[in-house]
């Protein structure tokens, strides 16, 4: 049995790989969280691992956590999964390939072995990845911005006038266009993001000549796919699954 675990910045994620396949993905809040309140969601479960594989995007503190209590209370010793130049006929696109990030890669790992076909993938989490390949396995690239939450904060924490109003709205979200200022930032993080992903498969359609694929993951996927005009596959555990396909091959 394997354990997968998928660390972003807000949420760690976790699953079992067995030979019946992959578990149910779990999840607990791990920032501004006290440690014992997830490790013990993750490290009690009474389940023992042969070996125990990480993509993690928090930071060296949670790595270093992550490997000592690994090894404590699992007697194993962690891999933490970074990105490749290749990948059973994926491309990393990246100029400097160790550059891209342990949970993009992974996605596309993920997403490839699902399609193996053009493809782009919307990660809607803490921040929001557009990544996307073509039909031969080439990654072309991706985008970054913030996400639904951290456009919020940026608008609150950077305005004056936004954030009185926002204080003496009732949040309500009924129809398209909101009607108060708290549902004006929340709808405006929403279409903004839904639109970023519009546009970005139709852009790789027009230069490939291919509709992609298109897999949306990520803590806040379904609240930005009901605005799109595309439409997509919801794989919340999409990097998890990359993580099952690495952990499937043989040392």
């Amino acid at each position: 049995m394997i354990l997968v675990i998928d660390v972003g910045n807000t949420r760690l994620k976790w699953a079992w790989l067995t030979t019946t396949g992959l578990s149910d993905q779990q999840a607990v809040v791990h920032r501004d969280a006290k440690p014992d309140i997830w490790t013990t969601a993750l490290f009690e479960s009474g389940q023992r691992p042969s070996r125990v594989l990480v993509s993690n995007v928090a930071g060296p503190v949670m790595a270093k956590t992550l490997t000592k209590l690994t090894k404590k209370v699992f007697r194993v010793d962690i891999e933490f999964v970074t990105a490749t130049p290749e990948y059973h006929g994926l491309t990393n696109g990246y100029l400097d390939p160790s550059l891209l990030g342990a949970d993009r890669w992974l996605a596309l790992i993920g997403a490839w072995t699902k399609a193996r076909s053009a493809l782009c993938v919307v990660d809607a989490g803490t921040a929001v990845k557009v990544d996307s390949v073509d039909a031969r396995g080439q990654h072309l690239g991706g985008l970054i911005v913030p996400g639904i939450h951290m456009m919020r904060e940026a608008l609150m924490n950077k305005t004056s006038d936004i954030a009185k109003a926002a204080m003496n709205s009732t949040p309500s979200l009924a129809g398209v266009l909101a009607n108060n200022t708290v549902g004006a930032v929340s709808r405006g993080a929403v279409f903004a993001l839904a639109g970023m992903a519009d546009r970005a498969a139709e852009v790789i359609e027009q230069s490939t000549g291919a509709k992609p694929k298109l897999f949306i993951t990520g803590g806040d996927a379904r609240m930005i796919t009901g605005t799109m005009r595309s439409h997509g596959e919801i794989v919340p555990d999409l990097v998890l699954q990359g993580l099952a396909v690495i952990a499937a091959q043989p040392r």
